[in-house]
Parts: C-alpha cells; sequence; structure tokens
C-alpha cells in the first residue's frame, strides 16, 4: 500500500506541473497576441507613439548618401561622376539644446541663426545641410571638429555621394539627372546624354543608408556608433568606362574657353578607328543646375545639324569622281562669277585656270558649281550617305544588354542634303548644294568621322563612346567592340583613288590654300575650310568650319571645329583654333599616361 500511495502522489504532482507549464504558456501567447493586436495604440510610456512606430523609427533614424545608380569613367578610369565629399547631417534636436550655441553653429554652417533653429526643431528624421542652391555644405576639417564639439550628437558628418561636379562643363553627351515634381521621393532619372541612354543599365538596386540607433525618445545611444547598409549585391551598381580621355577634354574645354568661343563645337577622334576621345559643345552646361524646358545650353551642338558651307565640297568632288563626271586634270577657269543664279567665288578677282584638286584646295565656288549641275541629285545623295552622312553613324546595336537599341549618343541628328519640299532637279538648287548651301546639314560628329572614312579609303566607321560596362567587382558585363557603321541597303563605299585624290587634295588646302596658315604647326596637317551663311533672329551670320588630320604621315587624329554665328566678314576663327587643338594633341601624343586597371 505505502508503494502505491507514493506512486499515485508523484502522478499528481506531474499533473500539476504539466498544467502549470500550459497555463505558463497560454499567458505568454495571450501577451505576445496583445502586443501584435494593440501595436497600434499610443501608449505613454513610449512618448505617445507605438511599438510598432518605435522600432520602425529606429530603424529610419538614418538618411541616403548614395542612391546607388552606376557610374561612368574615362578610357583611363578616371571617374566622369561619383566624387565623394563630406557633408554634416543634422539629427533632430529632442532636447532643444542647438539654441545653447546657436550663433556659431549657423556661422559654421553659413546660415543664418533664425533659419537654422527653426529648421532644426521641426526636424522629425536627419537632415543633409544644403546652401541656398540646395548643394550639400562642404566643411572644411577645422570647422567639422568645432562642429562636433558645439553639437555632440546633434551632427554628424558622412561621407555623400555627390555626381557631378557644380560648374560648367562641355560635356554635354554626359547628360544629367532630373527628379520629377510629381514624383518626390523617387530617385533621379537619366534626362539627357549617356544618363539617359543608358539608363536601364545606371539606375541600380538600391540606395546606401547611414543610420544610428536611438531610444524611445530618439536621443542617440552614444555606445553605438553609426551604421552604413547597402544592398548585398556584389554585381551592382554598374561602372560604364567611356572612350573619353577627361584629361584631353578638360585642356579642350579650356581651350574653347581661351578663345572665347561662344556657339559652337569640337570633336577628336581616334583616326584608327573612330573612338569619341573628346567632345566639346559651346555654350557650356552645368549639370547641376539645368532646365529641362531650356534646350540652349544642355544641348550638345556637336550632334546637331547645320549648313557646312565649303567642307561639303568634299562631297561634291567625291560625287564627281564617282560618277564620272570630273577627270582629276580637268582644267576650270574662274573669273570670280559664274553668270547665273547669282553665284560668286569668294575671291572677287577670280582664282584662274585650275583642276579639281586646285579647286578644292582654293575651295572656289565656281568650280564645284560646274560640278553641281553635272551631277544628279541622287548621284550627290548616294555619296553623302556612303561617306556617313544624312544618317546617323554613331556606335550602335540591336537587342544589347536587354535594350532593344543599344545607341549611347542621345539625339544624334541625321542631316540632310535635299529638303523635303526642295526641287532638287532644278540646276540651281544644285549649285548651291554643291557648295553646301542651301538645305544641306551636316553634325561636327559626321564631319570628323568625314576625315576618319576617307582615310580609310571609303570604309565608314561608327564613332564609339562607350567600350566597355563593368560589374561593381571589376568583372567585365560587355564589351563594345569598335565596328563600322552598317551602311543603307543599297550603298556602295566610294573606291579608294577617290578617297586618296581628296586626302591629296586637302594636303594642298594647307600648303597653298585656304589652311595655309596652320603650315607653322606642330605636326603636317591637311583639312578642308569652310563658311557657311545663315541667319539667326534674322540676322545674317556664317558657320565657320574647319575639319582636317594630323599627322600626315601618320594619322591619328581627325578633328572637326565648327564656330556658329560668326559675324559675317570675321576671319575663319575655327581654322585657328583647329591648329591649337592638333598642337594639344601633339602634347598629348608625347606625353606618357596612366592606366588605371579598368582599361581595355
Amino acid at each position: 500500500m505505502p508503494r502505491r500511495g507514493n506512486s499515485f502522489m508523484r502522478k499528481r504532482r506531474i499533473a500539476y506541473m504539466a498544467l502549470g507549464m500550459t497555463v505558463l504558456l497560454l499567458i505568454l501567447l495571450f501577451r505576445l497576441a496583445w502586443i501584435q493586436g494593440t501595436a497600434g495604440i499610443h501608449m505613454s510610456a513610449y512618448g505617445g507613439r507605438s511599438l510598432k512606430e518605435m522600432s520602425v523609427r529606429q530603424r529610419q533614424e538614418g538618411i541616403a548618401i548614395d542612391s546607388g545608380r552606376g557610374q561612368l569613367t574615362d578610357r583611363y578610369g578616371q571617374p566622369l561622376t561619383g566624387g565623394v565629399v563630406w557633408v554634416p547631417v543634422l539629427f533632430p534636436d529632442v532636447d532643444g539644446k542647438a539654441a545653447l550655441h546657436g550663433e556659431e553653429l549657423a556661422r559654421l554652417l553659413r546660415t543664418n541663426k533664425k533659419l537654422l533653429l527653426t529648421q532644426w526643431k521641426g526636424l522629425q528624421s536627419p537632415l543633409i545641410w544644403r546652401d541656398g542652391r540646395g548643394e550639400p555644405v562642404q566643411i572644411k576639417p577645422n570647422e567639422a571638429s568645432k562642429l562636433l564639439k558645439l553639437a555632440p550628437s546633434l551632427i554628424e558628418f558622412v561621407p555623400y555621394a555627390k555626381r557631378y561636379t557644380d560648374l560648367p562643363t562641355g560635356r554635354q553627351w554626359l547628360g544629367f539627372l532630373y527628379e520629377r515634381g510629381d514624383r518626390v521621393g523617387e530617385l533621379p532619372i537619366g534626362a539627357a546624354g549617356l544618363e539617359r541612354t543608358l539608363e536601364p543599365l545606371l539606375s541600380g538596386v538600391g540606395k546606401t543608408f547611414v543610420s544610428r540607433f536611438v531610444d524611445a525618445q530618439r536621443r542617440p545611444l552614444t555606445h553605438v556608433s553609426l551604421r552604413v547598409s547597402a544592398p548585398a549585391n556584389a554585381h551592382y551598381p554598374l561602372q560604364v568606362q567611356t572612350t573619353i580621355d577627361l584629361s584631353l577634354q578638360e585642356q579642350l574645354e579650356k581651350l574653347t574657353e581661351a578663345n572665347h568661343l561662344a556657339e559652337g563645337a569640337v570633336v577628336v577622334l581616334d583616326a584608327g578607328n573612330a573612338d569619341v576621345l573628346a567632345m566639346v559643345s559651346r555654350p557650356f552646361y552645368n549639370p547641376v543646375r539645368v532646365n529641362p524646358q531650356q534646350t540652349t545650353d544642355w544641348s550638345n551642338r556637336a550632334l546637331k545639324a547645320v549648313t557646312p558651307g565649303s567642307i561639303f565640297k568634299l562631297v561634291t568632288a567625291a560625287a564627281a569622281l564617282e560618277s564620272g563626271v570630273v577627270q582629276p586634270k580637268e582644267q576650270f577657269h574662274c573669273h570670280g562669277t559664274y553668270g547665273k543664279y547669282g553665284l560668286t567665288c569668294w575671291k572677287k578677282e577670280g582664282h584662274g585656270t585650275l583642276n579639281l584638286e586646285e579647286g578644292l584646295a582654293v575651295s572656289c565656288n565656281i568650280v564645284f558649281a560646274h560640278l553641281g549641275e553635272r551631277l544628279k541629285p541622287e548621284q550627290i545623295q548616294a555619296t553623302a550617305s556612303a561617306l556617313g552622312l544624312i544618317r546617323t553613324v554613331g556606335w550602335q546595336e540591336r537587342n544589347l544588354a536587354g535594350l532593344p537599341q543599344f545607341r549611347p549618343l542621345d539625339h544624334e541628328e541625321k542631316g540632310a542634303v535635299f529638303g523635303s519640299h526642295t526641287n532638287a532637279a532644278d540646276r540651281g538648287v544644285r549649285v548651291q548644294t554643291a557648295i553646301g548651301q542651301r538645305d544641306v546639314l551636316v553634325t561636327p560628329l559626321q564631319a570628323a568621322n568625314l576625315i576618319v572614312t576617307l582615310l580609310h579609303d571609303g570604309q565608314v566607321h561608327a564613332p564609339r563612346l562607350v567600350n566597355r560596362i563593368s560589374y561593381a567587382d571589376g568583372g567585365t558585363m560587355l564589351e563594345l567592340p569598335a565596328h563600322a557603321s552598317p551602311a543603307p541597303q543599297g550603298s556602295h563605299p566610294i573606291h579608294a583613288s577617290t578617297a586618296r585624290t581628296l586626302r591629296e587634295a586637302m594636303e594642298k588646302v594647307v600648303v597653298h590654300g585656304t589652311g595655309v596658315s596652320l603650315r607653322d604647326k606642330s605636326w603636317h596637317l591637311a583639312g578642308k575650310s569652310g563658311t557657311a551663311q545663315a541667319l539667326k533672329d534674322g540676322r545674317p551670320v556664317n558657320h565657320q568650319w574647319f575639319i582636317g588630320y594630323g599627322p600626315v604621315e601618320r594619322p591619328r587624329y581627325a578633328v572637326a571645329v565648327l564656330v556658329q554665328n560668326a559675324p559675317t566678314h570675321s576671319a575663319n576663327r575655327a581654322t585657328a583654333l583647329f591648329g591649337q587643338v592638333m598642337d594639344l594633341l601633339a602634347q598629348f601624343s608625347s606625353a606618357p599616361r596612366a592606366v588605371s586597371r579598368f582599361s581595355s
């Protein structure tokens, strides 16, 4: 019996313990359910905020310091975007301590006391302190130390990704970002240039935040350091390597500034494969301060088609040779006037007797008026197309990197030979067309590429602005090899003999023609000048051109210079600027260059 009694008592104790544990578990489950169900109820113990709000607030007590957007570099890996600056971040002032040193804080933050304290008092989340123009204020190291001492825990300095330098530049090919007013809080998107054409690749996968932990009253936990949170993706953001030589680009921008070039463009291509080494557009634009509604500054003049004037005589000469309407040694006679269509030569007394090469060297209008009358409209059109005009020539590819049309150059214009409503059968129209007037339109990029085409005996290359896209870890996502520009259906390249004749004529331009002022330059040069008559706001102006290459013995660069809207009787400034560009290129060619690990 005693053994049975002990056994019964032991079973009862076990039952009580099981019951107690069950009750405890039910209490815990009830407590958890209560917390979950009442998380939205505000509780005074937490300053009037719910537990749910407090947990979220702890995670959000931070600020984005990098949008995660992909970056662009030059051909040597030098950054074109994405510089890092240290900027002050103001955190909410729960206890009103900022007012104790308001005057000194305002001075160091380059503002006034009233504005500073008003903004600080109303802060509900961290704020990057910006100047009156909306740019993050950059503080000197000694000033930063003073700020940290005056407002400990209220001010922190963080590295901030600043996409552009806040200065005017001639790199409209780079573009700018635009934040839509109706989508506040969303990341800015590319609105022009590479920023727009590569938007799907550059947009990234998320922001990088810097944050800190706070207590229930939003006071910082001083024993916990700032925390940086970034997307855990080894591949992004991407890095886009361009063909641009940043150092050369900068020097050419300074050169156009020194020459007081108000409107126009300078394009430098690699004579070997038509890579864009530099592309300067005037007037300059500031990518930080762009009004998308005003296209004057941010529009890329290097890709806009304008009247070419006498540089188009290269096309007319090629068309005449290809069509057999002229022989290289055929003699023409220039009296200074053509005798019809109101056409005269720029040299009033005339050039006398001369052949095609000589006529091209001295840019005789009379010679090319004869050719214009002999040629059929379709012959001029076909030759222009064969030389890379009246079509976009920039590097492009279909169905690449997830894009149906991969075309880095933004808003490149095609140009034209005859207007849509022009009667090209009219001889007078063809005469004006033959000298690069009337409806003829050419971009500076096309003009520079025309030189590359002649250097390659008629093969049209596609100017390339991007050559590689890499992952964040350095691995290659995409290589974009140089290639020829696809020829339109039915188009045929010009003969090598025609290209050779035109190159010889361009050499004579510098020896004894309209480019004789270039004979004393660092290199032996060749090219063609042009002056086009145009109108701006109803008044006559000239577009001045010079396109060419150098050194003649072993061509390395093809260059186009356009000076737009010059006074009608001014000397050709484009010729002088072309010579300075070539001297600069000669200096660059002799200087050693450092190549980064990203260069291909």
